[in-house]
């Protein structure tokens, strides 16, 4: 509203007044004339108006001479613009769904405002007690395909929608549904030896061809270690008694390949009454187990073998470690039925210390070990090595960009073609560690792959190949600081890796499996998990 006033040289004020008639009855914000000599403009703002209506206005203008007021005047409002329009949704059906997981969908068309969208979910219908972080800003004229990943429970029936808001009003798009499947690990109960504190496997072999598998480790009582075995026959497991050199000397199984449902060999070590704990290797032939003779490297303090693998029932490797004048020195035997010999292997240039921990055998004429060294500036780097029949080689691997920190733990080989897969952990400046796998297609060359990580601190302990397209390594991850360590599974398809959901035991303070075995279809994992009140039990896993 405009208007002119002639303050006449006195303060002056004014205002405007309005209304739909001519008792107007409603008035603008005063303003200011000042005492100017001259006509000044004036102007006045009318609010809470309805559209499509005539007003009536009028000027007044107060001073110490009084008040005086304008013509009436009138103007009519136009029509009230359109609502904004809300945002159109359409809830549409989840993909990946897996026990732990999935990813919800939907599309979402702002319809040109700036639109906020979330998904809802739970496990009642109607009522959505959860939602997925909130993401702003979503602009645009067209419908968008929007999605969110949620962890959830396996054997869950998931309600869902998609909710979005704007300045045009809120929508939800219709309820859908989905169950998520069950684990496809399954935990199979294992015996622990009565009286013992801790009880812990390290590794399982299945036997091809059959449903019978077999895992080796140690027991703990009175602070004296014991070997274990456990023989499952397709539907339980059951324990075995493995043989001891001469005495009640503590010993320990860490591997073991069963080539054959009759026969199956274990390498470990024991401890004498003085010195360093002394390599050993175990046979398992028709129903018992006895302790062979294996030679030990010259001038060796102490020394273990902690893997073995087979390519038949009388041809087999274990590898592992022996202190030799004060370094710590990678080692290998071969095992020609019925005898153990020393293998003579390379050593990196500059290694300060080197230890093998993983080995898999196609033939008498190909095998594979690896492990770590640490090299002149006292970094842990990967060691792996080939065996041709006659010799060992080194086997050259790139480190991931970064890593200060890299080892392998374990290897496995498919024979057609020759294809091999090494698993292990690495670590950058002030990370965490995290899992590690390189894959060799024939050649001469290892390919780092990528390989997922629940958080930055999980490993893969050990791997096992039912075909070339069908990997399982497992291992362990933490969820965070403080928190219980974790059991951990991912698979190869062939084309990439993925998290497999894998129970761990309840009130469990540490779960993590070190050993896997697979046939074409099923696998068989094996470890330990610590309870509340700090004690070691054997851990096995099944996954059809």
């Amino acid at each position: 509203m405009y208007g002119s006033i002639n303050p006449r040289g006195c303060e002056t004020t004014y205002t405007f007044k309005y209304g739909p008639t001519t008792s107007y009855g409603t008035g603008s914000s005063s303003g200011n004339a000042g005492n100017a000599t001259f006509t000044v403009s004036a102007s006045g703002f009318a609010s809470g108006l309805q559209p499509e209506t005539t007003y009536h206005y009028r000027l007044y203008a107060t001073n110490s001479g009084g008040t005086s007021s304008g013509a009436d005047k009138t103007f009519t409002t136009g029509e009230e613009p359109p609502p904004l329009p809300p945002p159109s949704v359409i809830t549409e059906a989840a993909t990946g769904v897996a026990s732990t997981g999935a990813t919800l969908n939907a599309s979402v068309n702002p319809n040109g405002i700036s639109t906020t969208y979330k998904f809802e979910y739970g496990t009642k219908e109607k009522e959505l007690n959860k939602a997925t972080t909130a993401v702003s800003d979503l602009t645009g004229s067209s419908s968008q395909k929007v999605k969110a990943e949620v962890k959830l429970e396996p054997e869950t029936k998931y309600f869902f929608r998609i909710h979005a808001a704007s300045a045009g009003g809120t929508k939800t798009g219709s309820e859908l549904h989905f169950t998520t499947p069950a684990l496809p690990w399954k935990i199979k109960t294992t015996p622990n030896p009565a009286g013992a504190h801790d009880t812990n496997l390290y590794d399982v072999s299945c036997e091809p061809g059959t449903n019978a598998c077999t895992s080796v480790g140690k027991s703990t009582t009175s602070g004296v270690d014991s070997p274990i075995a456990q023989r499952w026959n397709g539907t339980s497991w059951s324990e075995q008694s493995p043989d001891k050199k001469s005495g009640t000397l503590p010993t320990r199984l860490f591997g073991v390949d069963c080539p054959s449902e009759i026969r199956c060999l274990a390498a470990g070590s024991y401890q004498p009454a003085e010195g360093g704990p002394v390599l050993l290797t175990e046979i398992w032939n028709e129903g018992n187990w006895n302790v062979q003779s294996t030679p030990v490297p010259s001038g060796a303090t102490s020394s273990e073998l902690v893997a073995i693998g087979c390519n038949s029932t009388a041809n087999c490797t274990a590898v592992g470690s022996a202190v030799i004048g004060g370094v710590k020195t990678a080692i290998a035997e071969r095992w020609t039925s019925p005898t153990w010999a020393l293998s003579s292997i390379p050593i990196p240039e500059g290694a300060k210390s080197s230890q093998l921990d993983g080995v898999d055998c196609l033939w008498s004429g190909f095998c594979v070990a690896v492990g770590r060294y640490t090299n002149s500036s006292g970094a842990e780097k990967n060691l792996a090595l080939f065996w041709n029949g006659t010799s060992w080689s080194l086997q050259t691997l790139t480190d991931p960009a970064g890593a200060t920190k890299s080892l392998l733990l374990d290897v496995a080989c498919t024979p057609t073609p020759n294809v091999c897969t090494a698993v292990g952990k690495w670590k950058i400046i002030g990370g965490n560690e995290r899992t590690l796998a390189y894959r060799f297609t024939g050649g001469s060359a290892w390919t780092l792959q990528s390989t997922p990580n629940p958080t930055e601190s999980s490993v893969f302990q050990d791997v096992s190949c039912a075909t070339e397209t069908s990997c399982t390594a497992v291992g362990s991850w933490v969820p965070g600081v403080g928190e219980p360590t974790k059991t951990l599974a991912a698979v190869w398809n062939g084309s990439s890796w993925s998290i497999q959901g894998i129970p761990n035991p309840a009130n469990a303070t540490f779960s993590s499996l070190f050993g896997v075995s697979c046939q074409e279809g099923s696998c068989f994992g094996a470890g330990w998990s610590t309870n509340s009140s700090g004690t070691d039990t054997t851990l096995s896993e099944f996954r059809e």
